[in-house]
């Protein structure tokens, strides 16, 4: 069976990005957290696949990573790190294993390069910056 798209992106990021552990917690999430106006973090948001020309093989993905933090410049490397990590990863053929099962990544586009979506002067939170890219992927279960 073929993982959660998003479930593997986030896994991958997080081994990707140690930095963003804190206190045995990831910062990188499929939502964005209670607190988030107190932190740097990133959001993974990711389709659940479909796309694929043989899905019962592999699924293919488009996913946006939202990268949040106090300063234009923090947010803009927090997301150009995440786009590193991730299309790294996928050349790697990142694993994941669940006991259910697991799989592979591969196949990573970027379809729009990080970018400012919203900045700490018109946002409803001054001290907030986010930058978001949008990317595909393919995920294809372990064999």
């Amino acid at each position: 069976m073929i993982p959660d798209p998003e479930k593997v992106i986030i896994a991958a990021l997080v081994q990707s990005m140690p930095d963003l552990v804190v206190a045995g917690r990831p910062r990188i999430y499929p939502q964005a957290p209670p607190d988030w106006d107190k932190q740097s973090f990133l959001v993974v948001r990711a389709t659940g696949g479909g796309a694929s020309r043989h899905p019962h093989l592999y699924a293919v993905c488009y996913f946006e990573i939202e990268a949040f933090a106090p300063a234009r410049g923090a947010a803009s490397e927090l997301a150009r790190r995440a786009n590193a990590a991730i299309s790294q990863a996928s050349r790697n053929s990142f694993r994941y294993e669940t006991p259910e099962g697991g799989g592979y990544l591969f196949g990573f586009r970027e379809v729009n390069a990080p970018s400012l979506i919203y900045d700490g002067l018109t946002s409803k939170h001054g001290d907030t910056w986010m930058f978001q890219g949008t990317y595909q992927i393919s995920v294809r279960a372990l064999r």
